[in-house]
């Protein structure tokens, strides 16, 4: 293949246009403003979990690793308000019901030496009023946290892509679905299932759900990567103005107010496992079972307006903790397994990446 204007080689490509992938191009144009960069879509360029994500941006995490992460992307997402102003992108309470024996546990996942406290009487009725008929179990407790934040990640990456898109000598591949990198010389080139090339000096593939299917394949089965539907049920009743946010701990489950949506967010951890993204993905009767018991057991005042949700898939690691390192060529960076995660820590991810390939940090 001849190289031209078009197509390369670029100097940095970006496969996958998602919330990670979008971040680590527009921290690419930070670090490096002449860069020519070349975003990768098998799709249209912002779909998939980005798309279909709640936003819920909880400042916690599994082990010290993940929490590091967490706080780091929290700094990073500030700074981007910064930077892009209007942005979605707002504060709310969270609430927790947890069994009692895991509330040491479930203070010890929250990053940077938080703690949760006890609700009173006088707050849990309050509660009440928009969670109608809240119940706690005799074994669990109703704990509250400092804030924590929702944003909008479809809304995030196409801000993002169209900052990089605007650079001079940046362009989009949609469409363009690359089954394998491989070096030719000083550049890589970056087949399509069609056959045809792109080439660029240095890569960053972050495939989300599609990792298990394309140049870093073998690198993410090897490091335990499986695929898994996310399910995100709505419950059409309006949110009242500043509500809050009610995790279930024990469930791996939360409701997420959506003002604007005019509803809630019920999303829930789905028991279907190695799902194909490009595959028909619905909600199941088992999935409505699901959610339906939790909402029996803990607000069953919501249980009427249960109707409909969102439905995806995402790439889980073991220990949900993603994987950003390199992946067969020193010029070639994977960052996968977001597990549900990827929104939260996407800014942390995409700066990693990029200093695995250039060497340094350059945001605060």
């Amino acid at each position: 293949m001849h190289d031209t204007p078009s197509t390369g080689p670029h100097d940095l490509a970006v496969v996958g246009t998602g919330v990670i992938g979008a971040l680590t191009a527009y921290y690419a144009c930070l670090r490096e403003p002449g860069l020519r960069i070349l975003l990768v879509s098998h799709g249209s360029r912002v779909h998939g979990a980005t798309a279909l994500s709640a936003g819920f941006d909880t400042l916690t995490g599994r082990d010290e690793v993940q929490r590091e992460l967490a706080l780091r992307s929290t700094k990073l997402f500030d700074k981007l308000a910064g930077e892009l102003p209007g942005l979605p992108r707002r504060r709310l309470a969270v609430h927790w019901v947890v069994a009692r024996s895991g509330a040491a546990a479930l203070d010890a996942t929250l990053a940077g030496g938080s703690r949760t406290t006890p609700v009173d009487e006088e707050h849990r009725q309050a509660l009440g009023q928009v969670f109608p008929g809240l119940r706690v179990g005799g074994d669990q407790v109703l704990l509250s946290s400092a804030p924590m934040a929702v944003g909008g990640p479809r809304a995030l990456a196409d801000r993002l892509l169209d900052h990089v898109l605007g650079r001079p000598g940046s362009m989009l591949a949609e469409g363009f679905r690359v089954t394998g990198i491989r070096r030719d010389g000083r550049r890589l080139e970056l087949t399509a299932a069609d056959g045809s090339v792109l080439t660029a000096r240095r890569a960053v593939v972050a495939p989300g759900p599609w990792a298990l299917d394309g140049p870093v394949a073998d690198a993410a089965r090897a490091r335990g990567a499986r695929v898994k539907k996310v399910v995100a049920f709505h419950v059409l009743t309006p949110p009242p103005p500043g509500a809050p946010a009610l995790v279930f701990e024990d469930d791996d489950a939360f409701l997420l107010p959506d003002e604007p949506g005019g509803r809630w967010i019920l999303s829930i951890t789905s028991p279907d496992w190695d799902r194909d993204p490009d595959g028909p993905l619905t909600i199941g009767p088992h999935d409505r079972a699901l959610a339906l018991a939790l909402l029996e057991r803990h607000v069953p005042g919501f249980v009427p307006h249960l109707t409909g949700g969102r439905v995806f898939s995402d790439c889980f690691t073991p220990g949900h903790l993603p994987v950003v390192e390199t992946a067969g060529d020193p010029d070639v960076v994977m960052a996968i397994g977001g597990s549900g995660s990827g929104y939260r820590l996407a800014p942390a991810l995409a700066e990693h990446a990029l200093t695995l390939l250039y060497g340094r940090t350059t945001a605060p």
